[in-house]
């Protein structure tokens, strides 16, 4: 059995997006929901704030540490 080293970089507390074609992303490690709407939504991580435009956005579901958005994605950003 082989053992890999993950970098310190890329341990389990970085935000983790995850993108299905454009109608569903999900989003690992997340701090907070900054804004809510059907054509943009902001999410706070621990690094940056990622923001989503798109149309007919929804959270599809929200965990301790996931979420889920379902809807036509235009564009995933970082941003300060």
């Amino acid at each position: 059995m082989c053992m890999v080293d993950i970098s310190t970089d890329l341990q389990v507390n970085q935000p983790t997006v995850t993108t299905i074609g454009n109608t569903f992303i999900s989003i690992e490690n997340y701090l907070s929901i900054i804004t809510y709407d059907t054509n943009l939504i902001k999410i706070k991580t621990k690094i940056k704030s990622i923001k989503i435009s798109g149309d007919k956005l929804l959270l599809k579901y929200i965990t301790d540490s996931e979420i889920g958005i379902k809807g036509i994605i235009y564009s995933i950003e970082y941003i300060d």
